[in-house]
């Protein structure tokens, strides 16, 4: 087996081993290479050990200190070191001559959970217990450094011979319900299949599901897998999986099936809404999607978005899209209507007319109005009047309420010309 970033991982050594630290590399980095892929481009997973109490957060400090006086390795700049002292871990952010780098220090510990969905308890502890910590086989596996000696207490490099999913303990699940996406985005990754006794402590788990009460870091997790999920390069894939493994379930208790056509409906909201609205990302309006999705009622469907505790502008949006379909089920505004109708009716407040709310609107089958709301996106609301308000002040006209009405005037001509 070989290193990735060779250079940065044997500056790493020299720097820990006077320090009587010790490192093994963990995660994707080792699994990866077992399978025959790519090396990591992006991010590396370090386990540290040592006589201190979280030896990762003295390894942190000594390379925050090298990069202060210049000392990094030649083609390595530290943008920036992120301690998390209450649980010994810090995360590095490095620019490099081949691109960014996370690099993420963990010192070798042990976890329980007070109960589902709870932070985990943490104390110091040495690699082996480390390991056993994890989610499943093929994640319990470390690479020690300098000798490149490979640890697989648990069986991984044969269970990803197997392509199966082996949850390490029967109580995995219960302690972190948010595993079972991580198990979907793995699956549809690498084309793996659950081992039948982890298949069934899913299911046990699924069957009995409460959603925690006073577990607000579950929601935060739940969402940051999925948002992982749809970012995956075969998110679709994923999302078949995520339906067939019943994660759906995790978001909304009993929802087992998505309508047909979702993946396709999810792939050209991200991608046009993206490009309609750049501020957000094509993964986080996949998201979005999906929640609108669940069965049940608007307001059913905000209360997902709070669970997860979505941002304010995506819980923004959801918002937007039950007041638009509220309206053309309310209103049932007419064909007949001209376009500057249909340009005001839709923007005025409280309507939800937002291009990316119109946009998922008008991605879903059996809503009324199509070509209105289509015209309205791609013309009618881009239309300007004709005349600008500093040559209507040129005029004569005082700034309120009149020069605004003589603006729309203005504009719904050019509208109407459509």
């Amino acid at each position: 087996m070989s290193l990735p970033y060779p250079v940065w991982i044997e500056w790493l050594v020299a720097v820990a081993t006077p320090l009587q630290l010790q490192l093994s590399l963990v995660g994707g980095a080792v699994r990866d290479q077992l399978l025959g892929q790519a090396l990591p481009l992006k991010d590396l997973d370090l386990v540290v050990e040592g006589p201190m109490a979280w030896p990762a957060l003295v390894l942190a400090e000594a390379i925050v200190a090298a990069a202060a006086a210049s000392q990094l390795p030649l083609g390595y700049q530290l943008l920036q070191c992120t301690p998390y002292s209450n649980y010994g871990t810090a995360r590095l952010q490095l620019q490099t001559n081949g691109g960014f780098l996370l690099c993420d220090l963990s010192s070798a510990r042990s976890e329980s959970y007070g109960f589902p969905g709870d932070h985990p308890g943490v104390e110091s502890a040495n690699l082996q217990i480390d390991l056993q910590r994890r989610d499943f086989s093929i994640n319990s596996l470390a690479m020690r450094l300098p000798s490149l000696e490979l640890l697989d207490p648990s069986g991984g490099a044969a269970d990803l011979g197997a392509k199966q999913l082996r949850l390490l303990h029967g109580s995995s699940l219960r302690d972190d319900p948010t595993r079972l996406i991580r198990a979907v985005r793995y699956g549809a990754r690498f084309d793996l299949q659950w081992s039948p006794a982890s298949w069934e402590q899913a299911s046990v788990i699924l069957n009995s599901w409460p959603w925690p009460q006073g577990a607000p870091a579950l929601g935060a997790r739940l969402r940051m897998e999925l948002e992982l999920l749809f970012a995956e390069t075969n998110w679709q894939g994923a999302l078949a999986l995520l339906e067939q493994w019943r994660g759906l379930e995790l978001l909304q208790r009993g929802w087992r099936r998505l309508p047909r056509g979702s993946a396709r409906y999810l792939s050209r909201f991200g991608r046009w809404g993206a490009a309609l609205e750049p501020a957000f990302t094509a993964v986080e309006l996949r998201l979005l999607a999906l929640i609108d999705l669940a069965p049940g009622a608007a307001a059913d469907k905000q209360v997902i978005a709070e669970r997860l505790q979505i941002p304010q502008r995506l819980s923004e949006l959801l918002g937007q899209v039950a007041e638009l379909r509220h309206w053309l089920q309310r209103e049932r505004p007419s064909n007949s209507w001209l376009p500057s109708q249909w340009t005001a009716a839709l923007e005025k407040p409280g309507n939800g007319g937002q291009p990316l709310a119109v946009l998922l609107v008008l991605l879903q089958p059996a809503t009324p109005a199509k070509y209105q709301l289509l015209r309205w996106l791609l013309r009618w609301r881009l239309q300007r009047s004709a005349i600008s308000g500093k040559e209507l002040l040129g005029m004569g006209y005082q700034p309120g309420p009149e020069l605004g009405k003589r603006l729309w005037q203005e504009r719904a001509k050019e509208i109407d010309k459509d």
